[in-house]
């Protein structure tokens, strides 16, 4: 025991000033990465425009506001590509009465992709979501079970990714209404 005793009075005070220094040091940045500092950036800028914070709304932007989903009855809903390795391509719209709701996706070079989708539907103050996916090998048309028959209207999404990482690819997917 007094051996051990011994040898702490035998620090020296360069390693003490050492330990104190990084102490100091790992308190400060604790309270910085804790603390998060004066940064404001997390409150709205007043200044973006109407509503949400949208700089397209302000007055001589040059932001184009975004697409509008469309709203139609029967035919390409939305069309949308993309380009680059593993890639996904959203396509999404509005279907007014709808009757009958397909999937068509496509990649160059040809390859397997994954295709996900989602259908909300109304009718009389009731909802009913439908959503799903799967795997398929390009070029595909595939129709999707719509969640409740007799639908005013039905919101849907369809998303298709390339799976292959054999450079970049292109993918497309589109959402057909009715026929």
């Amino acid at each position: 025991m007094k051996k051990f005793a011994g040898k702490i009075t035998e620090i020296k005070p360069l390693y003490l000033i050492v330990a104190g220094v990084l102490v100091a040091v790992l308190v400060i940045a604790g309270v910085f990465v804790f603390a998060g500092g004066d940064d404001e950036s997390d409150l709205p800028d007043p200044t973006l425009g109407v509503g949400e914070g949208d700089a397209s709304q302000l007055p001589g932007s040059k932001r184009r506001p975004p697409k509008q989903a469309p709203r139609v009855r029967t035919g390409v809903v939305d069309e949308a590509r993309r380009v680059g390795r593993l890639a996904v391509a959203q396509a999404r719209g509005t279907i007014v009465d709808p009757s009958r709701v397909r999937i068509r996706v496509s990649a160059a070079p040809k390859q397997t992709v994954t295709v996900d989708y989602q259908l909300g539907c109304f009718r009389d103050r009731q909802t009913r979501v439908g959503r799903g996916s799967y795997r398929t090998r390009t070029p595909d048309t595939r129709g999707v079970p719509l969640p409740m028959q007799g639908a005013e209207t039905c919101i849907v999404t369809a998303s298709a990714q390339l799976t292959k990482l054999i450079g970049e690819g292109r993918v497309k997917v589109a959402v057909i209404a009715g026929g």
